[in-house]
């Protein structure tokens, strides 16, 4: 196996290369559809001259612009994210040869040219690293490329660490054993090899290339050792991060001789940023509704065939600065519901952990697939319009669920809870509400735009595969 920078450099070496070319292809092709097929009847047919000669300057100034979207750095990214990072650098390089072309005089460059190959160079682009991705994931799932990680730690983080990189072999990581305090032999069948003072004993051991550390909050004295010990002798770390460096990550860093202060940013979701997504807010909810409609016409039929009772259901949750409003949604269980959970008190117990039940038994026929898909909650784009709610944002909680946030309950309700987010198309199939404060925050600390857009787009596999609710 390379070493580890001379493996860094081959991969980007790689992407870079494989840029250029898809870039150039997509320009040439561009001129082909323009002016050759005539994709759109051209007046005149210039020489194709020009339109190559500003290859060799254009090319080296998009693999710059892609640099500094991060496109060459090695990260564990989805498709998605890769596609809004290549789609607005293409869109940045290409605003930049817009710019240049009005001010050279000298020839004039087509702007349909421009335009197909602004479109061309994202489908190509996107294309070929999928290639490249489909490719490298099918070398290493036959073991090539693959480096060996030492988890450190055996709680949740490091058991959903351990899933992550076995269900996704592109990564190239893979968990070949734990070291942890307990006394368990194995953890998810992988062998325990040692204790954390024992790290560098058992990296040489198992022939780990690289150390991940996903220990909890509390075991901050065991993280600073183990990380001290790798740094020493230079083994190659990652730190999962807890709930506190998750919103601390957000966080302006400042060194005092040798001790770091972290100062907290306000929220991005104020300013022009709030009204930004007001605007969005308001632009996406109209646009779902009238395409909802005929939909919701059919489901309103289900449901009152399904079970005696209303089409929909209000339910009061807290709003924005603690204002509660009512969240509309197609209704799922009985019409006698809350009645039957107040009497029964082993199912208000389990309610209570989580506030919410696998296996509901106050859940309709309809309703289970309503959850399972989340169309359930389509109708809050009415609370959406209304200003109660946001596209994208933390869910809409009740008041008992507040004291769950804890000291980030001022920071929860700075914000409007969202018709879809971040917990949701990550972690909703587990009711574990730690790590939906830790999402929640995050979401809070590193709003954009982009961040939206993303969790939209991701959102709609999950309701496609009925990775919902229970």
């Amino acid at each position: 196996m390379l070493a580890e920078g001379r493996r860094r450099q081959l991969h980007v070496l790689l992407a870079v290369v494989l840029d250029a070319c898809t870039i150039a292809a997509a320009f040439s092709l561009a001129y082909l559809l323009r002016f050759f097929w005539e994709l759109v009847p051209a007046s005149d047919s210039p020489p194709v001259g020009p339109y190559v000669a500003i290859l060799p300057v254009l090319i080296p100034g998009w693999i710059v612009v892609f640099a500094a979207y991060g496109l060459y750095r090695e990260r564990l990214q989805g498709f998605f994210d890769e596609a809004l990072r290549v789609t607005s650098a293409v869109s940045v390089g290409m605003m930049t040869l817009l710019a240049g072309s009005f001010f050279y005089r000298q020839f004039s460059y087509s702007r349909l040219w421009i335009l197909f190959a602004w479109g061309l160079s994202i489908v190509l682009v996107l294309t070929a690293r999928g290639i490249l991705r489909a490719a490298h994931r099918a070398i290493r799932a036959r073991g090539v490329d693959v480096r060996r990680v030492l988890i450190v730690g055996s709680g949740p983080e490091a058991r959903d660490l351990t899933r992550v990189l076995r269900t996704h072999p592109e990564y190239g990581q893979r968990p070949v054993a734990f070291v942890t305090d307990g006394s368990a032999s194995d953890v998810d069948g992988l062998p325990v090899v040692g204790t954390p003072p024992q790290v560098l004993h058992a990296v040489r051991r198992v022939g780990a290339h690289r150390v991940i550390i996903a220990l909890p909050a509390e075991a901050r004295e065991t993280t600073l050792q183990v990380t001290a010990a790798c740094q020493e002798a230079g083994v190659p770390f990652a730190i999962v991060p807890d709930l506190y460096a998750l919103v601390a990550s957000g966080a302006d860093v400042e060194l005092v001789e040798r001790l770091p202060l972290l100062t907290l940013r306000g929220t991005p979701l104020a300013g022009w940023g709030r009204r930004l997504k007001d605007a969005l807010d308001i632009v996406g909810a109209l646009v779902g509704v009238i395409l909802i409609l005929p939909l919701a016409a059919v489901i309103a039929l289900l449901i009152v065939l399904d079970s005696p009772g209303p089409v929909f259901y209000r339910q009061r949750r807290i709003g924005k600065a603690a204002v509660p409003f009512y969240a509309w949604k197609f209704r799922t269980m009985v019409v006698d519901a809350d009645e039957h959970l107040a009497r029964d008190s082993k199912l208000r117990e389990r309610f209570a952990a989580t506030f919410k039940l696998v296996d509901d038994p106050r859940v309709t026929s309809m309703g289970r697939w309503l959850r399972r898909t989340s169309i359930d909650e389509l109708p809050q784009l009415i609370n959406v319009l209304k200003g109660e709610m946001s596209l994208v944002g933390p869910r809409p909680i009740v008041e008992e669920e507040l004291r769950k946030y804890g000291a980030w309950e001022r920071r929860l309700l700075c914000v409007k809870p969202g018709l879809t987010g971040m917990w949701q198309v990550l972690r909703h199939h587990k009711p574990d509400y730690a790590q939906r404060v830790s999402l929640d925050m995050y979401y809070i600390d590193h709003w954009s735009v982009g961040l939206d857009v993303k969790i939209l787009l991701r959102t709609l596999p999950s309701v496609i595969a009925g990775r919902g609710a229970y």
